[in-house]
């Protein structure tokens, strides 16, 4: 790692098998699975909006991970891409502008809610896991889709 720098010492990270098995027994399959459709997610987006992936944000993708079903807090408020870096609505970073916080906020809690209420019905729990992963990528595509261009 030390041969290739930072760059590559985080290719080298991130590749590794090591890595990804600590990831799973460590933080446990969900969390794997949550991290790697929000990813997916990501990168499809980020392609076709910009042509390229510099537009993944990668707060989104740890956010995801961690917090689940609430994840869209902390993605309404923190954005973290390769092309504009840091920006947030607490101050950190570049400016977030309050039309970017309130529309993620409103489609990630709309989201959020609608899953509340389909896991207290009587769906079946696979059926309700499409439904979610679905909602998700239109709050991914709605938001990326509605955001003005600079």
């Amino acid at each position: 790692m030390v041969t290739y720098g930072i760059s590559g010492s985080q290719v080298a990270a991130a590749a590794s098998p090591a890595l990804v098995r600590g990831m799973v027994e460590g933080l446990g399959g969900r969390v794997v699975q949550r991290m790697g459709i929000e990813t997916g997610l990501q990168m499809g987006t980020s392609l076709v909006f910009e042509g390229n992936l510099s537009g993944v944000d990668i707060a989104d993708i740890g956010f995801a991970g961690l917090f689940s079903k609430l994840a869209f807090v902390g993605q309404a408020f923190v954005d973290f891409k390769s092309k504009d870096g840091l920006k947030t609505s607490l101050g950190l970073g570049t400016d977030k502008t309050i039309w970017d916080t309130s529309l993620g906020f409103a489609v990630g809690g709309f989201n959020a809610g609608y899953s509340k209420l389909l896991d207290s019905s009587e769906i079946d729990k696979n059926v309700i896991s499409i439904i979610s992963t679905f909602n998700g990528g239109v709050r991914t595509l709605v938001t990326e889709a509605a955001t003005p261009i600079d």
